[in-house]
């Protein structure tokens, strides 16, 4: 015998674990650590490009016009593009919203994947 088979990768143990959507009115730092529970790399694309392209500038444009996010982007677009946010920020070295139109685009994606889910995901991170 040469060891066991089928043991699963970290990422797949991950997706088992529930983790709540902070409210829209929950601070930065809880919608930062929340859009952190999603590894778009790993579950849509590695190209930053593609994660750009079909969920972060849909989404984010869509919340500068004023409109609902009611259904155009599926629960895994939404949160890559949170992920991608979170990410920037990160790399940014941002404590807080950096801007106005950022701490928009935290809340009402939360808001709207917190109505859609009921407040509970999976980690997916």
């Amino acid at each position: 015998m040469s060891g066991p088979r089928n043991v699963p990768h970290k990422k797949q143990l991950a997706v088992s674990r529930r983790v709540r959507v902070p409210g829209p009115d929950a601070d930065w730092s809880a919608l930062h650590g929340f859009a952190q529970t999603f590894d778009a790399a790993f579950f849509l694309s590695s190209s930053t490009a593609t994660i750009v392209q079909t969920a972060y500038r849909p989404a984010f444009d869509a919340v500068e016009r004023g409109e609902d996010l009611d259904g155009s982007l599926g629960i895994a677009l939404l949160r890559a593009a949170l992920w991608f946010q979170a990410r920037s920020d990160t790399f940014s070295g941002a404590t807080d919203f950096s801007g106005p139109e950022v701490e928009r685009f935290y809340r009402a994606v939360c808001e709207e994947l917190h109505s859609r889910t009921h407040g509970w995901v999976d980690d997916q991170s």
